[in-house]
């Protein structure tokens, strides 16, 4: 039903996918065009990352404290973005130390082993 949903989304042009040569290169996320970033303000209620490799874009693929707050860490996206990740290196932030705690109790590769992942969300900066 959701697939549903989305296709007719996608068909009626509300769900837009574009492809832009950036999202293939290495830079940081911070180091968006100009010309891409202001589209994606004026255009996007929403901007989906997924992948290791874009979320390690993100974070500008530094060490981060594993509990320094996403929104902190990623204040800078031209419209509200949504990272999805499964963790397979050790890199991160935006988790609470009780629940990487748990994580680690439960599992002592679960930064690296793809079977635990975050969910993160970061408003739109002011600029």
């Amino acid at each position: 039903e959701l697939a549903a949903k989305w296709k007719a989304r996608r068909a009626s042009g509300a769900f837009v996918c574009q492809a832009e040569p950036y999202w293939a290169m290495p830079y940081p996320l911070w180091e968006m065009p100009t010309a891409l970033r202001e589209e994606l303000r004026r255009t996007s209620g929403l901007v989906i990352v997924k992948g290791d490799a874009n979320y390690r874009r993100a974070l500008g693929d530094r060490p981060w404290p594993l509990d320094a707050p996403f929104a902190d860490v990623c204040s800078y996206p031209p419209a509200p973005m949504c990272c999805l990740r499964t963790l397979k290196a050790e890199l991160g932030c935006g988790m609470a130390s009780s629940k990487t705690d748990r994580a680690a109790a439960a599992d002592d590769t679960w930064l690296t082993d793809g079977k635990w992942g975050v969910v993160h969300f970061a408003p739109a900066s002011a600029e």
